[in-house]
Formats: C-alpha cells, sequence, structure tokens
C-alpha cells in the first residue's frame, strides 16, 4: 500500500512528529499541489487503546472534516496490515503554540483571540454535532494559515488538526468516551477521575487554550509533573492572577469561567460559546468600532 502512496504522491521532507506517527510534505503526481501526509505504523503499537485510535483516526478525521471549513481536510488514506497514510492539507502556517510564542510574553489581544476561540469553537461544534470528540484540543493541535499582507495584526484562519485521539460519541442518546486520553495541562476533570464522559471535555480544553492566548502563555493549571499538573486539574478553580489578567475584560473572564468549568453538565456547550456576547462582539471590537 506504501507503494500505492508513492505512486500518486511523491514524499518530501519531514515536517512534524505525532504521538503515532510522522508528517512529510508531500506532492501530487497528477497536479502538483503540495499536501501533509501523516504516516502511521500500527505493528508498533504495543497498546491495544493505541492501535484502536490509530485505526479509528482517519474514519473519524474524514467525518469531522466535511463540510467543516476549521478542521484539516483529509483527501486520501491508504492502508495495509502494518501502516496508515492520511493525506491532508498543508497549512501554510506555524500552530498555535508556536505563534503565541513569537509573540515573547505578550497577551493576543481580544479582538484576535476573540475571532481564533469562535473558529475553534465553531469547528468543534460542527465535530460534535456529527459525533466525533476531539479529546486533545490544544494549541499544538490548531494549525494557522497566517495573512503575509503585512497589514497591522490580522487573525489567522485557525484549524483543528490531529485526531489521533478522537472519539465517536454520536448515538441516538449522545454516546459518551472512556479512558485518560489528552495532554495533562488541557484534559478535563472528567476525563483525569475516570468513567464516562462526553463531547463537552473538548470545551474545557478549548477554554484553557483561551487562557492561554490572554495571559500570553501561561497556564490556568501547574505543576512540575503529569501527576502535580492532573491533581491541579482535579482540585481547581480557574483563576485570573491580576499580573496577568489586568487588562483583560469581564467578558472574557465570565466565557472562561462558563469553558473552564469543572461541572461538566454546568459547563457551556460548543455551540453556546458561539452565542457567549464575548464571541459575538468579536471580544469587544464590534463595540468599539459603533458609529459616533
Amino acid at each position: 500500500m506504501s507503494g500505492e502512496l508513492n505512486r500518486d504522491y511523491e514524499i518530501c521532507e519531514e515536517i512534524g512528529r505525532g504521538r503515532f506517527g510522522v508528517v512529510h510534505r508531500c506532492t501530487s503526481r497528477s497536479t502538483g499541489e503540495a499536501y501533509a501526509v501523516k504516516s502511521v505504523d500500527r505493528s508498533s503499537l504495543a497498546d491495544g487503546l493505541d492501535r484502536e485510535l490509530a485505526e479509528l483516526e482517519p474514519k473519524l478525521a474524514q467525518l469531522a472534516g466535511q463540510g467543516n471549513p476549521g478542521v484539516v481536510q483529509v483527501h486520501a488514506v491508504y492502508e495495509d496490515e502494518a501502516w496508515t497514510h492520511v493525506v491532508m492539507d498543508l497549512c501554510s502556517g506555524p500552530d498555535l503554540l508556536d505563534w503565541v510564542g513569537l509573540r515573547r510574553g505578550a497577551p493576543v489581544p481580544e479582538p484576535v483571540a476573540a475571532d481564533i476561540v469562535a473558529q475553534v469553537a465553531q469547528a468543534l461544534a460542527l465535530c460534535h454535532r456529527r459525533g466525533v470528540a476531539h479529546r486533545d484540543v490544544k494549541p499544538d493541535n490548531i494549525l494557522l494559515d497566517v495573512a503575509e499582507d503585512g497589514e497591522g495584526e490580522g487573525s489567522p484562519r485557525a484549524r483543528l488538526a490531529d485526531f489521533g485521539s478522537a472519539a465517536w460519541v454520536g448515538g441516538a442518546e449522545g454516546g459518551r468516551a472512556e479512558g485518560l486520553v489528552g495532554t495533562p495541562h488541557y484534559v478535563a476533570p472528567e476525563v483525569v477521575s475516570g468513567g464516562e464522559y462526553g463531547e463537552k471535555a473538548d470545551v474545557w480544553s478549548a477554554g484553557v487554550v483561551m487562557y492561554v492566548l490572554l495571559s500570553g502563555g501561561a497556564l490556568p493549571f501547574g505543576g512540575e509533573t503529569a501527576k502535580e499538573v492532573l491533581s491541579a486539574v482535579m482540585r481547581g478553580s480557574v483563576r485570573f492572577p491580576p499580573r496577568l489578567f489586568s487588562g483583560v475584560s469581564p467578558a472574557a473572564k465570565d466565557l472562561m469561567r462558563r469553558m473552564i468549568c469543572r461541572d461538566e453538565w454546568r459547563r457551556f456547550s460548543a455551540e453556546q460559546v458561539l452565542r457567549h456576547p464575548w464571541i459575538l462582539s468579536g471580544g469587544g471590537s464590534r463595540a468599539m468600532e459603533q458609529p459616533t
């Protein structure tokens, strides 16, 4: 099957690595268009959950991405007994983690942050409507296309990537996922505590992303080890240190509290995030633009 991939695409340099596989740049031999291809050697995965996730990833990524502009699109899948190769969009810019890092601790302006959070929430809302929970929403998995016009601080286009931890939570009555999956600083408390949980775990993670944007890179729950971070997630309620958040609006803090909410039943859904006044006002930009 790798032969079929090489027949259709020229494989170029490595551009990234994920938990399961390696990502290369590739070029379509028929059109010359550039893509990314993620290759996973399933035979090297000893853990049963990892094998299951690797097998589900292309199916759930295609389901989540179909007609969803906020998700990196899958264009082709090649599989054999051992390998899975997923050909997908090649994003031109950095991931959100690198983009925030380039700001050297400066917070992202609220109108720009609101646009990014709205794009992520819209992508998640469509995923959840189709029964797909991403389960690893974090800045590293949000890829950007940054405009190169050099005009000010325009908002980049943000797209959700890497469905390697995704789960099916669809079904007539709403399915539930299981398993400690995700990244410690971004994972929701119900995931840490064990048992079943739903798609709102993604909203908690998106709330932590929003916190990172508005704080200039700080995280709401810390620790020296993964265990300490997870303990902080289980114990803590979100706080806004004045040295980081003195300039952040009450509306933004209100939305973060509703997203990073320990009670899953009280936490906002992705659809509710999109209806919050901070999002509807463009992070306050529309209020500021009212004519005098």
